[in-house]
């Protein structure tokens, strides 16, 4: 790749980030149109600022969904509605699934995630249409081939254990982060709380279906080999699930914030590497 290519990708990249800010200002008009209830802020948060990083981070949204783009089978359509349903799902309804659990935001629920539903649409459609697929191949192509790598059997064990294993590999690396983070919950600081085993454990199977059920449209579609499947829906899923919602968090220190973003980095790796060995291409 030339530097002229690697401009006029930069370029795609920083126009995909401007969809993005047209789309959240229409998801702002939309839901104070529904008249819906905003959350309550937590403590020592500054929206406008929060606002403008994630206006600033939104050309690597861009960036790690053309990552997956550039190899999902179907026409735009088919590509743009895999891309939302993955970054929706991942970044706004998880994000707001996890805030009502462990930072009592539960309030404005709705109000969040249809907020960034348009946003998310807006940029995957650009997404979808700036970063053309490396192979033609049709979505119906893409859900026979799929469908005929395994018996019904051994795509009913690979479903079931694909729809739970979010949950051991969350927990596992929680229990790593939580005796550096724990003082932050135990103390109620930033409106952060220290839930119940039972709803760590309830949250966490609601999430780990939710991801499987957003990821599976790209598994489905996905043209390339396992390995690229892996780092390219690895490095999507910690962007979309923490990255972001991380960086932009400056009310909160980074002896905070950094641990979880490293937890965060490694169980979405071994995630989508689990994913991708339970239902890649075998070649």
């Amino acid at each position: 790749m030339n530097i002229k290519s690697l401009l006029v990708h930069f370029g795609k990249l920083l126009l995909c980030g401007v969809i993005f800010s047209i789309g959240t200002v229409l998801g702002g008009m939309l839901v104070t149109m529904l008249g819906m209830q905003a959350p309550t802020m937590p403590e020592g948060m500054d929206q406008q600022s929060a606002m403008l990083f994630m206006l600033l981070e939104s050309p690597l949204l861009a960036l790690v969904l053309a990552l997956l783009a550039r190899h999902l089978a179907g026409g735009f359509w088919a590509r743009s509605l895999m891309l939302f349903f993955i970054t929706w799902i991942c970044n706004s309804v998880n994000t707001q699934i996890e805030a009502a659990a462990f930072a009592g935001m539960g309030e404005g629920f709705w109000f969040t995630i249809l907020t960034f539903l348009v946003p998310a649409l807006f940029t995957s459609m650009a997404v979808a249409w700036m970063f053309p697929p490396v192979e033609k191949v049709t979505f119906v192509d893409a859900v026979r081939s799929f469908f005929n790598r395994h018996s019904l059997g051994g795509w009913t064990w690979r479903f079931a254990l694909g729809a739970v294993i979010f949950m051991p590999i969350y927990y596992f690396f929680g229990l790593l982060v939580i005796p550096i983070t724990r003082a932050y919950y135990e103390q109620g600081m930033f409106g952060l709380e220290l839930p119940s085993v039972e709803t760590v454990l309830t949250v966490l199977f609601i999430r780990s279906v939710l991801f499987f059920i957003a990821c599976l449209p790209v598994l489905i579609a996905w043209q390339g080999s396992r390995l690229n499947l892996f780092w390219r829906l690895g490095l999507a899923l910690f962007y979309l699930v923490g990255f972001q919602s991380l960086l932009i968090a400056t009310w909160m220190p980074w002896a905070l914030r950094l641990p979880h973003m490293i937890e965060i980095l490694f169980d979405e790796i071994i995630y989508a590497g689990a994913l991708a060995w339970l239902m890649g291409r075998k070649k």
